[in-house]
């Protein structure tokens, strides 16, 4: 009889054991992660992808035209920014109607709450340098980050002239049209053989 009363002092209840406990520990934990990554999900929205794709894709033809228009009035621009990142000067040539508005555009490749959109201001104390009119602009301060895209445009839409800025590189940019965009793709004679 002793030794059948020692046993069942010596038999704790299964919550008690730390074998349960631990075997369920791993289940419990990929739950709360669970939750956790639907949280972040439904809170910070991709702001890389569009919600209409299909419309955007529309648009990459009147997009090109808008840079085969720049490459006709022969448009360039040089932007000078501030050491604090909150104005610029920008030098722009070729064919535009200087009293027309002219829009400058600040593209942050991920982050879409740091786009910035701000109408320059013709400089009327700087004289016309050849054929370069001279424009300020103050924005907001940009926020650091490894590169910018940076397009300039006429309030019209009819042309624009674009860039990546690498702060790292400097405070100057130049800005062009996109020349690839207008060049079709020619066979070469070797592709046009047949292979064998």
């Amino acid at each position: 009889m002793r030794s059948l009363s020692s046993t069942k002092k010596t038999t704790r209840p299964w919550y008690k054991e730390p074998w349960p406990w631990l075997l369920m520990a791993g289940p419990a934990i990929v739950v709360v992660a669970g939750f956790i990554t639907f949280y972040i999900a439904n809170t910070r929205g991709d702001s890389l992808v569009t919600d209409d794709y299909y419309k955007e894709g529309k648009n990459i033809g009147l997009q090109l035209q808008r840079d085969e228009a720049a490459v006709s009035r022969n448009i360039e621009a040089q932007i000078l920014i501030n050491p604090d990142n909150n104005q610029a000067k920008v030098f722009i040539s070729g064919k535009f109607d200087p009293a027309e508005s002219i829009n400058l555009l600040w593209v942050h490749p991920t982050r879409k709450e740091w786009d910035q959109s701000v109408v320059l201001k013709r400089d009327e104390t700087m004289p016309l340098s050849g054929d370069k009119a001279v424009y300020t602009a103050d924005f907001k301060t940009l926020p650091n980050s490894n590169h910018w895209y940076v397009r300039l445009e006429d309030a019209k839409a009819q042309w624009r002239v674009q860039a990546q800025w690498l702060p790292s590189q400097g405070s100057s940019l130049n800005l062009s049209p996109m020349h690839q965009a207008l060049i079709p793709q020619q066979q070469s004679a070797s592709d046009s053989q047949p292979l064998r």
